[in-house]
């Protein structure tokens, strides 16, 4: 059946041959609802049926069956047709002509061959299907495993944020020590203009002192500042010589003398 057709086409083939096995147990299903419906609700065993009663019963129930049959195979028919239309399109775009030999579908021989393949690939399929569920993990185990990973996200993330966090308040404290640099450079720089103030103002007052100091001795050594105090001296003299004069007459004037000396 499927000679000459490569990987692809035969799974492709399977597909179609499960699909319609898979409507005809549902198509089989209905119809032994039918008879099962028609059991409970016509006929019972604890009745006596005339023969005109078991022939409307059998009447409806070959309706039942037949309506059910006709829709099921029309549907076939259809899907057949929608199938066979999308190979046509695929083989127009592909620039292929492609024909149908409808007297192989009546070809009992190839049609047991069908049978027997379908039975085959089915069996093959189930056997891969059950290597595939050992093999592929859960829906469970892909969720478990999907949420261990957000998990590491998040604990990833959260760990970026609490280092982000960190390098700003380091950043921040960076500013400040910079701030603090800058304020006691400038500060320094204060002292160090106030102590330059200060020792100028010290060296100004060490030049005043000493100008005073030249100006006194320049003062005493001058020729009228030797004269005053000449003078002065002279007067002191004469002055001592009144008073030693006036203790003749005035004895009582002697603690004043004393006083002045």
């Amino acid at each position: 059946m499927s000679k000459g057709l490569n990987t692809h086409h035969q799974q492709e083939i399977s597909k179609f041959l499960k699909f319609f096995r898979s409507r005809l147990a549902t198509h089989i299903e209905n119809i032994e609802a039918e008879f099962d419906d028609t059991l409970s609700d016509r006929l019972s065993s604890d009745d006596v049926y005339s023969q005109k009663d078991v022939t409307d019963v059998l009447k409806s129930l070959c309706f039942a069956v037949k309506a059910n049959a006709r829709s099921e195979l029309q549907d076939t028919i259809n899907m057949t047709a929608l199938l066979l239309r999308q190979v046509f399109h695929e083989a127009q775009d592909n620039r292929m002509t492609m024909e149908l030999d409808t007297g192989i579908v009546e070809d009992k021989d190839m049609l047991e061959k069908v049978e027997r393949l379908s039975v085959a690939e089915w069996a093959a399929d189930e056997r891969r299907e059950a290597k595939k569920v050992v093999a592929k993990p859960t829906h469970d185990e892909e969720f478990e495993t999907v949420q261990k990973e957000n998990q590491n996200l998040r604990q990833r993330l959260e760990q970026l944020q609490k280092d982000c966090s960190k390098a700003l308040k380091e950043k921040q404290r960076a500013q400040d020590d910079m701030d603090e640099l800058r304020q006691a450079a400038h500060a320094s720089r204060h002292v160090d203009a106030l102590e330059r103030e200060l020792k100028e103002s010290r060296d100004i007052i060490a030049e005043y002192e000493r100008s005073a100091k030249e100006a006194n001795q320049h003062i005493t050594q001058t020729k009228q500042f030797q004269q005053l105090k000449k003078m002065v001296a002279q007067k002191n003299e004469s002055l001592k010589d009144l008073r030693k004069r006036l203790l003749k007459y005035e004895p009582d004037a002697d603690c004043d003398v004393d006083d002045d000396e």
